[in-house]
Parts: C-alpha cells; structure tokens; sequence
C-alpha cells in the first residue's frame, strides 16, 4: 500500500500524485483521460482505454425459447457491451429475442438479419445505484407484505410479484457491473479494488434472494392475508434490521453493521420458514458491511 499526501492547489482544489510506475505500466502520457469511480470512502481510477466497447460473436447451437433466454441472460452478465448472434433465424425467432432482450435492462436489437441478430447495450448505470435500488425494492417488499396482511387485502401482495420480477432484472443487470469492473481490474490496480467487487457481488445476490423469499411468502399469504396477522412484527423488525444492515454497507458504518447482525440473530430465534431465511440473509448483508467497514478503517491509517 502506498501513501500519498493531499494537495492545495489554487486555493480551492486538491491533487494527489500518481505513482510513476502506474503510469508506465499503462502507456499513459499527459493529457490522457481516466476514469474515475466515485465511492463514499474511496475513489477508484484507471484508464478510459481498459473501458472500451467489449464485443462478443457467437453462434447459436440450439433456438428453443427456453435455451435461448438461458443462454441470453448469461451473455448479458458477462459484461459485453455488444453481442453478436449468428446462426439461421426466421422472423419467429427475432420476435422471440426482443421479448428476451426486453428484460435484459440497458439492451436493445439494434441489427436483425436473417443470418445475424446484433444486441447493443444503450445505457450504463454505476454498480452503487444498482445496488441502492435492489435495497429500495426490498423494503418496499416488506412494506407491502405489512400492509397486505393488516388491510387484509391481497392487491397489496400481487405489487410483491412485479416488484420481485424487478429484483430479478436488477440482480442481472448488478452481475453485469461487476464482470466489467472485474475485466477493468486487468489493469494494474490495487486489491482493495478486487474485493470490493467481490463485496458487491454477496450483497446484491443477497438482496435478490431476499426478494425471491418475500415474493414466496407473498404467495402463501395471498390465500388469506388476515390469517398472517401474528407475522407482522417480524416483518416490521425484518425491515428495520435489512435497511440498517444495508445502510451500515453503504456508510461503512462498523458500529451500525454489529448492531444489524446482533438484531438479525435475535430475529433468528422467532422466526420461521421464508423469514427466517430472510433474517439470515440480512445478517449476511451485515456481516459483508462489517468486514468493508473494517477493511477502510484499516487502509486510513
């Protein structure tokens, strides 16, 4: 770990020099552009050329729908900003990949031919924001499981359905991140870098499974919300413990990450079936935001 001094300069902004070695190893000359990736404890920088335009060309052993979306949503995760497919396509199986590419968030059919079908990512989103709206459709979630159950009302639990088909879209779209920030790291870069991708990757599988278990319960309740009323304030716990976990993660905040996990455990030992899982999931997400916590206080000094 190197150390470096922060500078004025101007009277108003700040410098801090780069390593020469870094610059070096990476081919870079003054005037060139990084890119900048902006946290709330750390900032992550490496060259505009390690973020050029990822293609990927592939040919399509099978067109079956149910092979075809498997196999869509794990090119998409790779983090390739084109894709091109080839293979023999009739008009059938193009309307087939745009209802495909429709939930594949950011990705559009921008050629379609007989032989080839071009995708094109259009849009980027930062991983952070990905993440921040996965915790804000989970506790919507609970939200609408609270209410369901006290009004008695099932149209408050059908909205779970829709908002865990979301999660499932931004789960995609957060794994996507990830992979091109992984490929970003083949650049000379620090560890730190690594593992806070890796971090990212348990939280956002995480929440996806906290929406996937929300929706579960959902089901059962629909049937006769008032009979779950006894659930309600596990539930309301769940949620203030999930959003202080997740709160502790984005704040690096050690002292809130332990109240989260000691909260979760005492969560543990009333609940049950899908809350249950839950609760160990949130003290998951609160264990993740411990350890980063920990991991910064550390680099600071």
């Amino acid at each position: 770990m190197e150390i470096r001094k922060l500078q004025l300069i101007g009277g108003s902004s700040y410098m801090v020099s780069l390593p020469k070695s870094w610059i070096t190893a990476n081919s870079l000359r003054k005037g060139d552009e990084l890119v900048l990736h902006v946290d709330t404890n750390h900032i992550r920088i490496h060259p505009k050329k390690c973020s050029s335009v990822s293609k990927g060309h592939v040919k399509l052993p099978r067109c079956d729908f149910s092979f075809l979306k498997r196999f869509m949503h794990s090119l998409y995760v790779q983090g390739l900003d084109e894709i091109i497919v080839e293979g023999d396509f009739n008009q059938g199986f193009i309307t087939r990949m745009s209802d495909i590419a429709r939930n594949l968030i950011g990705m559009e059919i921008i050629d379609a031919k007989p032989n080839k079908v071009t995708l094109k990512c259009i849009a980027e989103v930062e991983l952070v924001d990905v993440l921040n709206r996965l915790s804000q459709i989970v506790s919507t979630m609970f939200q609408l499981l609270e209410t369901g159950i006290k009004k008695n009302n099932p149209r408050e639990l059908l909205e779970v359905t829709k908002l865990e088909r979301d999660a499932d879209r931004l789960y995609m779209l957060a794994v996507r991140q990830e992979n091109k920030l992984l490929k970003e790291l083949s650049c000379p870069s620090k560890w730190s870098d690594l593992r806070f991708v890796l971090g990212t990757r348990v939280v956002s599988k995480h929440l996806e499974d906290i929406a996937d278990l929300l929706y579960s319960f959902s089901i059962k309740v629909s049937a006769s919300p008032s009979a779950f009323s006894s659930f309600v304030p596990i539930l309301v716990e769940a949620k203030r413990v999930f959003e202080r976990a997740y709160a502790a993660y984005t704040g690096s905040d050690v002292l809130m990450a332990e109240d989260a996990i000691n909260a979760a455990e005492q969560l543990q030992k009333v609940a049950s079936g899908e809350l249950l899982c839950v609760s160990m999931l949130v003290r998951g997400v609160g264990e993740v935001a411990f350890n980063k916590a920990v991991r910064e206080s550390a680099s600071e000094d």
